[in-house]
């Protein structure tokens, strides 16, 4: 198999393929973005903003150090590669990545800072930005300097996470154990008395930072009680946290409660204020109690502050959970009176068996979410509404841990390592509205396992995926790109009739244009103005007659993929009033009436003069009856409610 090699490409183009015909979502080929080769490790994050840039995170050896290497997403391609870490000659771990709106991508990781007078080495929390417009980090930053158990020196559980706001705003939390309870000690000497005897449980802060106009802030620990022993951390229990479009948070984490049973444990972050702690996962079902650990949070936030929290519990004897089960609690939007309550935990349909992997969650601004998770070899998904839990859907057989991301409009993607044809492949499926999917094997250009695989949803229907692939001296870091359709968007027209020349409209740009998206305008169901690239248009008043017009605006990406607006009105007012004279009086004199269909007459602007020295103004029916018989010439100035404006000249005989 070593001696195989095979084109960046869609190992299986839509497998599976049910699916309008009016729908072309795309699920774009992998691409490799660096390797294959003996240096790099792993990749460790994807993240996406809602404007679809974004990026992935790596490690790469580079002169016998391992450093952390980014490759940015914008306009819809993937730029070069970006060494993060600039200032730091001793090498890095545990890099996470967080994405703004601009190219904004924040990068946070763990890295030797000093040794101690024990010998022990010391380490720091650092973090690099890189701002709209720029192709280079900026100077690393220290976030928190020393991260180190000081016993050991073992940083392993610090695993950073991060969330960041459109605007740049972020959190990042992390673990920093402060008592290994012994196991560093060569006498084996519980030092903290809190600590189990015979257990592995750890003394650990978990910590958050805030970073806000290029600046680091501490709110230090914000566990419920950080002096005492908490479970060994692990990635199944690592903190979760989200972040809303004002740059407030929501955090999650696994912490004991009074029974010594671990709990998953909830609160909102103001800025730099925390808020309440909420406990989220149930301390008792049925009557009975939940003496089994909970672990594996999974945070999503939605752009105004609503929160879902997956989470799973082991399945114990005696415990009211006997197998392990994935369960949900909801936080509603920070804007309500229910800012900082919890709904409930409820469980999770279909997720209740041996096997089950940590949870996947998403949320979009309506409330809709949806949920991935893999058990027993199948990866599985779920959709829902606030209040609704859906039926769990099988996506396909899984190799590891499903991940996920919404479409507002109605389904998403889900991602998991998978095989196809006898090789290590990732399988992505995206999901429409109405049950539609297509469903594709990704490979890189090197057969070998996948590694790393990470996500990140622009909450709009776009993701980023990253991964590794290749065996041991030959291993690649792979990209792709799956792209939804232009988003809905909406139409504004003036309120009111408006002149022909006026005649102008604006629309919204779709939330998830990642690339090229031109707009073309329909009028009563024809295109009058293709190729636009702006957010607004003036029509040409050539062809439009007076009257209410059905406008439209089609959005198309790069791809192909199309997304026509709901209809507006447009009314026109092309031309002025129309004047009408008719004989009276047995052919002495003349009646005129002036009449717009469309905007109406402006009756104070009306001036006539009948010819005969007589005039009148201000009304739109009017008679006049002439002394002397003859010829004479009618001067009628009009002007309807728009502006639209003539001078009318007639003849007329009379007896």
């Amino acid at each position: 198999m070593s001696g195989r090699h095979f084109s960046p490409m869609l190992l299986a183009l839509l497998a599976v393929l049910i699916l309008p015909a009016s729908s072309t979502a795309v699920i774009h080929p992998a691409t490799v973005l660096d390797g294959p080769a003996s240096d790099i490790l792993d990749v460790d994050g994807t993240a996406m903003a809602p404007d679809g840039t974004g990026g992935i995170v790596y490690r790469k050896v580079v002169g016998g150090v391992t450093h952390v290497f980014a490759a940015q997403f914008v306009n819809g391609r993937w730029g070069g590669l970006v060494q993060v870490d600039t200032g730091n000659p001793y090498g890095a771990s545990q890099p996470t990545i967080a994405a703004g709106a601009g190219g904004r991508l924040l990068v946070v990781w763990v890295q030797p800072r000093n040794v101690s007078s024990k010998g022990i080495t010391e380490y720091e929390l650092a973090g690099a930005s890189l701002q709209p417009g720029a192709t280079t980090f900026g100077e690393q930053a220290t976030i928190d300097p020393n991260v180190t158990e000081p016993y050991t020196g073992d940083v392993s559980a610090v695993a950073p996470s991060l969330a960041m706001a459109p605007d740049g705003a972020a959190y990042v939390v992390y673990r920093v154990v402060s008592d290994d309870c012994g196991a560093g000690d060569e006498n084996n000497i519980v030092e903290n008395p809190r600590c189990r005897p015979g257990s592995t449980d750890k003394v650990v802060q978990v910590r958050v930072a805030r970073f806000s106009y290029l600046r680091w802030s501490s709110l230090g620990a914000i566990n419920r009680a950080s002096q005492i022993a908490m479970r060994s951390p692990t990635p199944a229990n690592a903190p979760s946290i989200g972040i809303d479009l004002t740059g407030n948070g929501v955090l999650a984490w696994q912490e004991p409660g009074s029974d010594g049973v671990a709990r998953i444990w909830v609160r909102r972050l103001f800025g730099l204020v925390p808020g309440n702690v909420l406990e989220a996962s149930p301390e008792t079902l049925g009557g009975r109690p939940v003496s089994s650990d909970a672990d594996s949070p999974a945070v999503a936030v939605s752009p105004y502050g609503e929160a879902r929290i997956a989470f799973r519990i082991q399945g114990a004897p005696g415990s009211a959970v006997l197998a392990s089960e994935l369960f949900l609690n909801s936080i509603a939007s920070s804007l309500g009176l229910k800012a900082s309550q919890l709904t409930g935990a409820a469980p999770i349909p279909g997720a209740a068996q041996a096997g089950l992997e940590s949870p996947s969650a998403a949320i979009d601004s309506r409330g809709g979410f949806r949920l991935a998770w893999t058990q027993s070899g199948t990866a599985r998904e779920l959709a829902g509404t606030e209040g609704t839990l859906g039926t769990a859907l099988v996506a396909g057989p899984a190799a590891g841990r499903a991940v996920t991301t919404i479409d507002p409009v109605g389904g998403g993607t889900t991602a998991w390592p998978a095989t196809a044809g006898g090789l290590p492949t990732v399988a992505v499926r995206q999901d429409f509205a109405q049950g539609a999917f297509q469903l594709a094997q990704l490979v890189g250009s090197v057969p070998g396992p996948v590694g790393g695989l990470s996500l990140g949803g622009s909450g709009q229907g776009d993701a980023l995926l990253g991964w590794t692939q290749g065996s041991a001296g030959q291993v690649e870091v792979v990209g792709a790109f799956v792209q939804a359709p232009p988003a809905p968007f909406n139409v504004v027209t003036p309120s009111g009739w408006v002149r022909g020349r006026r005649a102008s409209l604006s629309w919204e740009a779709s939330p998830d244009a990642v690339a090229g998206v031109t707009y073309s305008v329909y009028v009563d169901g024809r295109a009058r103005l293709e190729g636009l690239t702006g957010l607004a248009a003036r029509l040409s008043p050539a062809g439009l007659g007076d009257g209410t017009h059905r406008v439209q605006v089609l959005a198309t990406d790069v791809s192909g993929q199309q997304t026509m607006s709901p209809e507006r009105a447009l009314k026109v007012d092309a031309n002025p009033p129309l004047v009408t004279l008719r004989l009276v009086d047995r052919r002495r004199g003349v009646h005129i009436s002036i009449r717009d269909l469309a905007s109406g007459v402006k009756a104070s602007a009306i001036r006539i003069s009948f010819g005969d020295g007589q005039r009148a103004r201000g009304r739109d029916n009017v008679s006049h009856v002439y002394s002397w018989a003859g010829v004479y010439s009618i001067t009628a100035q009009v002007r309807d409610k728009v502006g639209n404006h003539a001078i009318v000249h007639l003849r007329v005989r009379v007896r």
